[in-house]
C-alpha cells in the first residue's frame, strides 16, 4: 500500500489497532494475533491486507507522517510567498510533530534485526524513505535560491538535511527525556533552529580599515 492506494475499513482498523498497542505495550509486545483481536478480525484476515508484521509497522509509521508529508508537498505553492523563515518554521513544526510520534517505533525496529531489515526493503521498492522529505525540501530551498530569497552560499542538500535531522533529534531527546514542551516555546525554538542554518554559523566579515583615507581625515 501507498498513499497512492486508499485503504478499505479493515486496513484501517488494523493500522489504528497496531498504533494503539505500539503506544500501549511496544513494539515487542504488539503480535500481529494480539494487533488482529484488537481490531476484531482473524489473524487470517490481518495477512491478507498486509504481508507481514514489518508491512503493518510500516503502515502505522507512515500514518504518523501523513501530516508531514502533506506539509512537504504544498511547498512548491510557497515559493516566493511569505517569508523563508516563515515557510520554514511552519513544516518543521509539523516535521517536530510527527517525528515525536514515530520515535518510539523507529528506535525500537532498530532492536529488531530482522524487522529492520524487511522495514528497509520496504522503503526502498516504495520509494518512500526518508530520502524523500529530504529531496522535497531541498528543491523547495533551491527554487528560493534560484529568486534570491536564499543565499548563494547555502548548500541547499546540507541545508536541508540539517533541518530534518535536528527535527528528529529534538523530537528523539524530548520523547526520552519525557519532556512535555509548550507549543509556543516550541515554535520559538524551531524558528530559531532554521534561523541558524540558514544564516550559518561563520561570522559577518570585518569590513577592512583604509588607514590612508583616516589619516587625510584626521
Amino acid at each position: 500500500m501507498t498513499k497512492d492506494k486508499p485503504m478499505n475499513d479493515t486496513q484501517q482498523k488494523l493500522i489504528d489497532a497496531a498504533d494503539r498497542l505500539l503506544q500501549e505495550n511496544g513494539l515487542a509486545r504488539a503480535t500481529t494475533r494480539i494487533i488482529a483481536k484488537q481490531a476484531g478480525v482473524s489473524e487470517g484476515l490481518l495477512y491478507h491486507h498486509f504481508k507481514d508484521k514489518a508491512e503493518l509497522i510500516h503502515e502505522v509509521v507512515f500514518h504518523r507522517l501523513r501530516n508531514l508529508h502533506e506539509a512537504l508537498d504544498s511547498l512548491p505553492l510557497l515559493v516566493g510567498q511569505n517569508t523563508v523563515d516563515e515557510n520554514l518554521t511552519q513544516v518543521m513544526e509539523i516535521a517536530y510533530d510527527a517525528h515525536y510520534r514515530i520515535t518510539p517505533i523507529v528506535c525500537a525496529v532498530f532492536s529488531d534485526y530482522k524487522l529492520r531489515i524487511r522495514i528497509r526493503e520496504i522503503i526502498r521498492e516504495r520509494e518512500i524513505g526518508p530520502d524523500r522529505a529530504i529531496n522535497i525540501l531541498a528543491a523547495y530551498l533551491a527554487a528560493e535560491q534560484k529568486i534570491n530569497r536564499i543565499a548563494p552560499v547555502i548548500r541547499v542538500p546540507s541545508a536541508a538535511k540539517l533541518l530534518l535531522a535536528s527535527s528528529f533529534y529534538g523530537a528523539m531527546i524530548d520523547q526520552f527525556l519525557g519532556n512535555q514542551i509548550e507549543k509556543n516555546k516550541k515554535h520559538l525554538e524551531v524558528q530559531e533552529t532554521v534561523r541558524t542554518i540558514l544564516a550559518g554559523l561563520k561570522p559577518p566579515p570585518i569590513p577592512k580599515v583604509n588607514t590612508i583615507e583616516n589619516r587625510k581625515n584626521e
